[in-house]
């Protein structure tokens, strides 16, 4: 219980702290995804980074039980197979370029970011 505590209060300011940006910078982070859909090198280091760290999530917390924890392992596998997918499949991330344009980071992805880090949240810090 206490990593996925950990791994909740992690996730936490993840998941706020984009949140945040994406209300008050949301050109930033719309150039940002633009930049990542056109440079190579950048979505090398992305599938890179989300493999390395989707794999030591899973090596410590692949928990599949009937709770909150679930969410935790669901994120890590979700990050290990993004990684996994953009270092095989770099032309993948294409499938979700319409999830980076503003009207979808402002109703969809912004919200999600807020709605996981408060419930990572409760879970990580109050519960």
């Amino acid at each position: 219980m206490e990593t996925s505590i950990l791994i909740a209060r992690v996730l936490t300011v993840i998941y706020l702290s984009v949140g945040v940006g994406l209300l008050i910078h949301p050109s930033y982070y719309r150039d940002a995804f633009q930049k990542l859909l056109d440079n190579p090198t950048y979505l090398f280091l992305g599938g890179w980074v989300a493999a390395s760290v989707g794999v030591v999530l899973v090596q410590f917390h692949n928990v599949w039980v009937n709770d909150w924890r679930l969410l935790v392992t669901i994120v890590s596998w979700v990050a290990l197979i993004k990684g996994i997918l953009l270092l095989a499949f770099p032309p993948f991330i294409r499938a979700f370029e319409t999830w980076f344009r503003p009207k979808a980071l402002r109703n969809y992805i912004m919200p999600m970011m807020f709605i996981l880090g408060f419930i990572f949240g409760w879970f990580g810090y109050f519960a």
